[in-house]
């Protein structure tokens, strides 16, 4: 049996979701990864992978990387879809699992905040993170590697 990792995109992952996959990650014994540009390097108990700038630099990297055993952190929609069938899980920050069933809901909605800004109006930016959110991403993240664990 493969290896289970927790790959994390390092440019689009909160400093605490990141923080709480490091100690699972540590808990479990399971190797994480860190996947970032340049401009976004961070340090900690886990692998980095550094990559050039550029729009998706750090997605095609994970997208490279990402085996059918590992759990991918990311809250970038359009790298979740492209995830679906290769890797066992796919996490938001915010506390949910990206599947088939909401993915066409997620994406439509990038769609359409993309279309506005590009029209020139304006799209609320993301609201200032919620404890709450760390508790359902936590929760999400315990089970989703307790499941993983136990096949």
């Amino acid at each position: 049996m493969a290896k289970m990792k927790i790959i994390v995109d390092g440019d689009g992952c909160p400093q605490k979701a990141r923080k709480i996959c490091e100690e699972y990650a540590a808990y479990f014994m399971i190797d994480m990864v860190v996947v970032s540009s340049i401009d976004h390097n961070m340090y900690g108990d886990f692998r980095t992978i550094i990559v050039d700038k550029g729009r998706d630099s750090a997605d095609f990297r994970i997208i490279e990387i990402a085996r059918k055993d590992d759990v991918v952190v990311t809250q970038d929609y359009g790298l979740a879809s492209l995830l679906l069938d290769k890797v066992y899980a796919i996490l938001n920050p915010v506390g949910f699992t990206y599947t088939y069933e909401n993915m066409d809901k997620l994406l439509m909605k990038r769609y359409m905040g993309q279309k506005i800004r590009r029209g020139g109006g304006r799209t609320r930016g993301p609201k200032k993170r919620k404890r709450q959110e760390d508790l359902l991403f936590e929760e999400e993240l315990l089970k989703t590697i307790e499941n993983k664990l136990k096949r």
